[in-house]
């Protein structure tokens, strides 16, 4: 017991912490808020510290962060600017793996996969891309982690 105690510990001093940044309108809305409860902000540690870090990195859009230029996800404008099916893939495929090399809780990117099956243009208004990611932690954890749905309604 007390190992898993200790390898928990060392796991969560790894991956850091930080504070809740929650949905705004879960499931509507890409917009968050720092999450404020019982008279204190709230903290996210370990796995969920390094989600919440990558969510926020591949829902904020490359050079919008005035502060860190560098952050962000450059897909978005391979979803809007490439007309053939296969490139715009390819492109929002590299700008995810970007995202996951700029974070450096990230040991090593297993892989990247695009779960639509679809090569052919995706009709216009409905440019969506179901991502699964799996690469492995600075703690030696191998995580898998469903990004849902790479998405822009033009």
């Amino acid at each position: 017991m007390a190992v898993d105690r200790d390898r928990e510990l060392a796991r969560r001093r790894a991956l850091g912490w930080s504070l809740e940044c929650a949905e705004i309108l879960p499931g509507i809305d890409l917009g968050r808020d720092l999450v404020f409860r019982d008279g204190d902000f709230t903290r996210v540690a370990g796995f969920d510290c390094l989600d919440q870090a990558l969510t926020l990195g591949l829902t904020t859009a490359l050079g919008s962060d005035i502060f860190n230029t560098a952050f962000g996800f450059d897909g978005i404008n391979a979803l809007v600017e490439e007309t053939d099916a296969v490139m715009m893939r390819e492109r929002v495929r590299v700008s995810i793996i970007q995202v996951l090399r700029s974070e450096p809780r990230v040991r090593r990117i297993v892989d990247v996969k695009l779960q639509d099956g679809q090569l052919e243009r995706l009709p216009p208004g409905s440019r969506e891309l179901s991502v699964r990611v799996i690469f492995e932690a600075v703690t030696g954890d191998q995580v898998s982690v469903d990004l849902g749905k790479v998405a822009l309604n033009a």
